[in-house]
């Protein structure tokens, strides 16, 4: 069932918070769905075909207008996720060693690379590493490691549910989730550290997996200097979004920045307390920034 998730972390939402916060997640939500309407006409009257190269933030990306989502995004407005873009570029440093967990196609992962020591780009999808692979590629970066393969709370395998978007791949099972499936080799953070070297910036985006990810984290988050994980609040239960947040606390990094929307036109900047309210069962997706004071 489509929007399966979103139901019912709104029915668990009037739960936990009650009727008018749900409301104004709900109009929201609405809202968006029907700006996405509106954005696929507007893509549609460009009548692009086959690959593009276009240069965003400074670096090459080959996008493919049949594919929705992220590369169709890029392709209409030259940037992803502006407020978090703008906050990631404002932060990175020179000596940066970034973890980038859930690579994709290397929106991240190619803007870090123009600004710090060494990326690990780390991508479950065989087809988003093939794609990554090619935008480095045409950058001629040097200092991007790629690796297919995804992270969880334990070594060894996992199964990777498959969608027709390039970012909606997850390890997460749920109720309205893809049922084709891949079976991809998965690290834990912990040991991937140790391996190589340690990350002073992790960037995560696993669509609902955060909490398998962060058990197998737990000496490297008290390590790290920044983290940058999207909470898909939706594909996780309260339980599960509460121990996320604990598990960061508890590494002694602070929150830096919370955002509840952030795409071109519609973007919504909370503050650090407001992770409380999360944690109290306000719902949604949400990128949350955090430093080490």
């Amino acid at each position: 069932m489509k929007y399966a998730n979103e139901i019912r972390a709104a029915v668990e939402m009037v739960q936990s918070r009650g009727i008018q916060p749900t409301l104004e997640r709900t109009v929201n939500f609405t809202r968006a769905r029907w700006e996405d309407r509106s954005r696929r006409k507007d893509f549609a009257r460009m009548g692009l075909k086959g690959p593009q190269v276009r240069t965003i933030l400074g670096s090459k990306m080959e996008l493919m207008p049949e594919k929705e989502g992220l590369d169709r995004d890029l392709l209409l407005d030259s940037i992803r996720e502006p407020v978090a873009t703008g906050h990631i570029m404002s932060i990175l440093r020179e000596d940066d060693v970034v973890l980038e967990v859930g690579a994709n196609i290397g929106y991240y992962a190619l803007m870090e690379a123009s600004r710090c020591k060494k990326i690990y780009a780390i991508e479950p999808h065989p087809e988003n590493v093939e794609r990554l692979k090619r935008n480095i590629e045409l950058n001629g970066y040097d200092n991007i490691e790629v690796q297919h393969a995804g992270f969880g709370e334990e070594d060894g395998k996992l199964k990777l549910f498959t969608s027709e978007l390039s970012n909606w791949h997850t390890a997460k099972e749920n109720p309205g989730s893809p049922t084709d499936f891949i079976e991809v080799d998965c690290h834990r953070i912990d040991t991937f550290a140790e391996a190589n070297e340690t990350p002073t910036f992790i960037k995560m985006d696993v669509e609902g997996f955060e909490l398998e990810v962060l058990r197998g984290a737990k000496e490297t988050l008290k390590k790290i200097r920044h983290l940058f994980i999207e909470l898909h609040g939706s594909l996780l239960n309260e339980d599960e979004i509460r121990e996320v947040l604990n598990n960061i606390e508890e590494s002694g990094l602070k929150p830096s920045l919370v955002i509840q929307y952030d795409r071109p036109g519609m973007s919504l900047i909370r503050e650090g307390s407001f992770l409380d309210q999360i944690k109290e069962g306000d719902r949604g997706t949400f990128e949350l920034f955090f430093e080490r004071p």
